[in-house]
């Protein structure tokens, strides 16, 4: 039985070995096509690997969605008549998910925009690969949404002794 991953057959067991590849794997599977997200994934590192030769892919990763993730999470209550944001910790589970659906959905959003501006036909995988790289070199316009969540919740720190999770 012939591998339909090709080239990249290679580099299958190393997505089993990263705890952080696997995630990534779990959020890109859509109706079951594993093998498709598996592609999708190996063309996305072979590209962070060209673009940062000396420092491996969990490295990468790890950095990137360090940089983006979120530590506070908010809660709507109705305070005084008001709804308020009260600001609370995130586990770090949730931060990283929250940081994987972010770089996900930025880098189908960028894939979407070429598609409808046709200049230039580049792959999802391309996109992936860009937005994860620029995350790791925190130049990603994802770094400004956590920030703007950062200064939210200092904003209504006052507001944190209403927490009631």
């Amino acid at each position: 039985m012939e591998n339909s991953l090709g080239q990249y057959s290679f580099f299958v067991s190393q997505l089993d070995s990263s705890t952080l590849c696997k995630r990534f794997l779990q959020s890109l599977v859509k109706k079951g096509n594993k093998k498709i997200a598996q592609k999708i994934l190996l063309k996305t590192i072979f590209l962070l690997q060209k673009m940062q030769p000396l420092v491996s892919k969990d490295e990468i990763l790890a950095k990137a969605l360090k940089n983006i993730q979120p530590m506070f999470e908010f809660k709507k209550a109705r305070v005084g008549g008001m709804t308020q944001h009260i600001p609370g910790a995130k586990k770090l589970e949730s931060q990283e998910n929250l940081a994987i659906r972010w770089i996900l959905e930025s880098a189908r959003e960028k894939h979407q925009k070429t598609k409808l501006i046709k200049t230039q036909q580049y792959s999802f995988e391309y996109f992936l690969a860009q937005e994860i790289f620029l995350a790791y070199t925190n130049e990603s316009e994802l770094k400004q949404k956590k920030l703007e969540i950062h200064k939210l919740a200092e904003t209504n720190r006052a507001l944190a002794y209403q927490r009631w999770w």
